[in-house]
């Protein structure tokens, strides 16, 4: 009996540490992508990116359209922080594993097209982009900032890790409106209804 005991308790003690490291993994390689996206290194975020989504918007299309999003004579973006609050359970369908990532993020955006404006100009340039973002991401997630001309967005997100045995590693897509086609092409409804619940 006791011996039995033992076997349970090692068996508990096992299922837990695997199922922190499973958990660690992704938010060790979550970070590394986040730090990426933070640096503007663009070919690391595409290496931790599904190569999947590849398929259906090429990767050099991709980058393309990051650097310019970060290069605009306009407006400057810049990612704050990013930190993972959660990672779900894991399950698997047809031999690839899948959880969800939760995570914080702040954007600051600083509008460099207005900074030579007047003062009432920016003034009013800035407030209809509050109120704007506001309505996007919750009144109380939405900072300005008018002498430097920015906001700071503070957003709660969602993106799938991804381990495919066909690459190296976790891999992630994000969980947004605007990738909401790819995702649902990629990612088994089974799986979003059980880990998005």
């Amino acid at each position: 009996m006791k011996f039995f005991a033992t076997l349970i308790i090692m068996l508990c003690f096992t299922v837990s540490s695997f199922s922190q490291t499973y958990t660690e993994e992704i938010t060790k390689n979550a970070q590394i992508y986040y730090d990426y996206m933070t640096n503007q290194n663009f070919d690391g975020v595409l290496d931790y990116m599904y190569p999947k989504v590849f398929e259906m918007a090429p990767r050099e299309q991709m980058k393309l359209g990051m650097e310019q999003m970060f290069s605009s004579p306009d407006m400057k973006i810049e990612f704050v922080s990013n930190d993972v609050t959660r990672v779900t359970d894991d399950t698997k369908v047809e031999g690839i594993t899948y959880a969800v990532v939760f995570y914080n993020s702040k954007m600051k955006m600083t509008f460099l097209s207005e900074l030579d404006k007047p003062e009432e100009e920016q003034k009013s340039f800035l407030g209809f982009m509050k109120v704007t973002m506001q309505t996007q991401f919750g009144e109380d997630n939405v900072i300005s900032d008018q002498k430097a001309m920015s906001l700071v967005i503070n957003m709660d997100a969602t993106m799938f890790a991804i381990k495919d045995p066909k690459y190296t590693g976790w891999k992630f897509i994000g969980n947004d409106d605007t990738m909401k086609h790819l995702v649902n092409s990629i990612i088994p409804e089974s799986v979003r209804t059980e880990l998005l619940k």
